[in-house]
């Protein structure tokens, strides 16, 4: 247990579900609208304004409603899968920037994980779902995760035209649905999931 304390992991996923139920605090007790922005803009900041939609919202909490977050909150927002997780990149080759490299979207499962245990009855989705999504950030059987820009994904490398969407393929899978889900218990909550942090 020393070790994984020694790297930091759980400590940073502490900050990050902290820092998102914050932001859903503030929005949901408060009524306050919140500005979110890390440094670059597409680390911190897609992490933590999904994380708050999740704990606000339960159309989040089911896998229709997760991909949307996905899509929206990490890829149409620019989220640089390629250079955070080195995509095809060796050691310095094409001009590659190690100290570019970063786990974020693992970050933000782990994240959800957490939650996934705490709520079991609020995800439409299990863990064995989100561990897939983290085994094909890095198998590029599907492109929906390639690639810095929605724009180098669309226009200059035709992802979606040229590989299958990591979507469909996880909603193909009956396996990866929670059976102790209670759509009813998520909706009629209506109100902030509060993690332990």
């Amino acid at each position: 247990m020393q070790l994984v304390e020694n790297t930091n992991w759980p400590s940073m996923t502490r900050l990050i579900l902290s820092a998102s139920w914050q932001t859903a605090f503030h929005v949901h007790y408060n009524r306050l609208p919140v500005l979110l922005h890390c440094s670059h803009g597409w680390d911190r900041t897609s992490q933590v304004a999904a994380l708050s939609q999740l704990l606000l919202d339960p159309h989040y909490r089911t896998r229709e409603g997760f991909s949307t977050l996905v899509e929206k909150d990490f890829l149409s927002f620019g989220h640089p899968f390629h250079t955070r997780c080195g995509h095809g990149e060796g050691k310095n080759e094409q001009g590659g920037d190690e100290g570019q490299l970063s786990p974020i979207f693992i970050q933000f499962l782990d994240c959800i994980f957490q939650l996934v245990n705490q709520f079991p009855d609020y995800f439409e989705f299990n863990p064995r779902y989100l561990l897939l999504q983290s085994e094909h950030i890095y198998s590029w059987r599907f492109g929906t995760l390639l690639c810095d820009s929605e724009q180098e994904r669309e226009v200059v490398a035709g992802i979606r035209q040229r590989t299958y969407c990591m979507w469909e393929y996880l909603d193909s899978i009956p396996d990866l649905i929670n059976p102790v889900f209670d759509r009813a218990t998520s909706e009629k909550a209506g109100d902030l999931l509060m993690p332990l942090l």
